[in-house]
């Protein structure tokens, strides 16, 4: 079973605890029982001096004859003290209370031998001018009994030392990873397809800012997804329409040909039938190249010039006076000498388009006016008409691909639904906005708002 990073790391972090925290414990009771052993090493050599000493003076006092019992006196005194003495004369043994199997170390120097489970210092040097070795052993097998002791406290301590830390270590763990831990929920939930998590940024730690940049990172995709959405949806919506939009020509088509094909009728009747098969004929081309239009000014953009809005605004109402009267409406110009930077011909189409959807909301009779407005960093060219207005749900749909505010009088009038959604793709390719302000029965105002750097017209288009 794979372990989990929290737990690799709780893990590991444990383990080094408890070498680091076990070669501690060791090397302090080594370096006590070291310093005790050396204390006691001293403290052995101290008595062997005083020994030593005693027994040279002892001698002299009482001379040679007396040194066996002088010996025997020292070894059995001090015998009782725990300290066993040999004594030897020319290598051969005089006196000894020495255990079996001690090493006797060379003289002048000190050994620390074990023999029967006990553990002895021994010490040797000449005394009385060299006429005795004087051999000095002294039990010290506490330092044992106390090692032991130290080394169980040590080891006691050591596991209760790890039993605490190991609890400590996995909360103060759990807690600094609990940030991780809810980073992870967050990504899982993304990844679940609830763009709505985010992450828990406060602090600022380095987790607290790995979360701040999940969190950008989140809203980035989910922007990003919302507007994938939304163009799948309007791209679902214009296929939908165009699918419609055309099943009505070419069915009528179909069947006015196969009436002319199969049926004997009088002349006229043919002729209009042919003259309804090339309207709807010219309807699907007006559609094609319509998408045409938007696709190409989608994919190469424009080479802006200066145009002149007064300019433009004049020669397209000239050229469009008539249409709209013959619809009984009334077109002026108030527009101002403002410069721009785009395409003139595309401006010149985009404002047609406005002006014949103007022309059409005023139904029998009204007014469109086209304009220039300055507003704080913009100026925008505007279409006003005092038809029929429309909602908000309509205007939220109008540059939409074949929408239209009245599907029957605009079908009936040949509109296509085309003619806002090529002039939103004209806006957008100038760095322009195209927006909308209309009321029910108040009419419609539609502003074509440029942000792109302005100078003043020079004057030299004159009003034609």
């Amino acid at each position: 079973m794979r372990m989990k990073f929290f737990e690799r790391t709780y893990l590991l972090t444990f383990i080094l605890f408890l070498v680091f925290l076990n070669v501690a414990v060791f090397a302090l009771a080594m370096y006590t029982y070291s310093n005790s052993t050396a204390a006691a090493e001293s403290v052995c050599n101290t008595e062997m001096l005083s020994i030593a000493d005693a027994f040279e003076k002892d001698y002299d006092y009482a001379g040679s004859a007396s040194a066996h019992i002088l010996q025997v006196t020292y070894g059995n005194f001090y015998n009782k003290k725990g300290i066993k003495l040999q004594f030897l004369s020319e290598g051969n043994v005089s006196y000894s209370s020495l255990p079996e199997g001690i090493d006797i170390p060379k003289e002048g120097k000190l050994a620390n031998t074990k023999t029967a489970g006990k553990r002895y210092i021994v010490i040797s040097r000449k005394v009385c001018d060299d006429t005795f070795t004087l051999v000095y052993a002294k039990d010290v097998s506490y330092l044992d009994t106390e090692f032991r002791s130290l080394c169980i406290v040590f080891v006691s301590g050591s596991v209760l030392a790890s039993l605490l830390l190991g609890v400590v270590l996995y909360f103060i763990l759990r807690k600094l990873y609990l940030p991780l831990i809810k980073l992870r929920d967050a990504t899982g939930s993304i990844a679940n397809g609830n763009f709505s998590v985010r992450a828990d940024d406060n602090g600022d730690d380095e987790v607290s800012a790995l979360a701040k940049d999940f969190n950008i990172m989140a809203d980035k995709v989910s922007q990003q997804i919302c507007e994938l959405k939304d163009t799948a949806d309007r791209r679902q919506r214009m296929l939908d329409n165009l699918a419609h939009e055309m099943r009505t020509p070419l069915t009528a088509i179909h069947g006015y040909a196969e009436y002319i094909c199969g049926a004997k009728i009088p002349h006229e009747e043919r002729v209009d039938a042919a003259q309804y098969i090339m309207s709807e004929s010219m309807r699907l081309k007006d559609i094609s190249e319509t998408l045409l239009d938007s696709a190409f000014i989608r994919e190469n953009g424009i080479d802006p010039k200066p145009v002149s809005l007064r300019g433009l605004a004049y020669r397209t109402c000239t050229r469009l006076v008539k249409t709209v009267k013959e619809r009984g409406v009334t077109l002026t110009c108030e527009a101002e000498e403002i410069t721009v930077n785009g395409d003139e011909v595309l401006l010149d189409m985009l404002l047609s388009n406005l002006i014949e959807n103007a022309a059409k909301a005023c139904t029998g009779s009204g007014t469109v006016t086209v304009g220039t407005v300055k507003r704080e960093g913009t100026v925008s060219l505007f279409v006003r008409d005092n038809g029929m207005g429309m909602t908000k749900e309509q205007l939220s749909h109008i540059t939409e691909p074949f929408y239209r505010t009245d599907k029957s009088r605009s079908r009936t009038q040949g509109g296509t639904g085309l003619g806002l959604a090529l002039c939103k793709g004209i806006a957008e390719a100038h760095g322009a906005t195209l927006e909308f302000s209309s009321r029910q029965g108040d009419g419609t105002t539609a502003f074509l708002n440029f942000t792109t750097s302005l100078q003043d017209y020079d004057n030299s288009i004159t009003k034609p």
